[in-house]
């Protein structure tokens, strides 16, 4: 297999529940085995859905403020800030100002949500 680059426009941006729209950059059907990267831009005073899974992932700000739930607890985002998010934690993360994130799952969320 081959690596490959790609401009993140390139990549269809999905509307989520809450406000924030999703681009789901690499996944399993760009031939990922072990992570998807996900692209996901949240409106001023937007949000994730509010949920939990039973698989860990891992966010990147890329720019903005705004707060991540974390089971009962608020935290403060800011640019470049680092969450993890544990596997089967209630979370969701909100927007103050607009948010810019990189979102990294296992394949197996990749699959759950998009079909193999």
């Amino acid at each position: 297999m081959e690596g490959f680059v790609k401009h993140f426009d390139e990549v269809e941006e999905i509307e989520m529940e809450g406000g924030a729209r999703i681009r789901w950059l690499i996944t399993h059907k760009n031939g990922a085995q072990n992570f998807s990267m996900r692209l996901i831009n949240i409106p001023p005073r937007g949000e994730t859905p509010s949920h939990s899974h039973d698989y860990e992932h891992e966010i990147f700000i890329v720019e903005g403020k705004g707060n991540v739930r974390l089971g009962d607890r608020e935290l403060p985002l800011r640019e470049g800030d680092f969450i993890f998010i544990p596997p089967n934690i209630f979370h969701r993360i909100r927007s103050e100002d607009g948010m810019k994130i990189i979102c990294v799952v296992p394949i197996k969320a990749a699959k759950l949500i998009l079909g193999d």
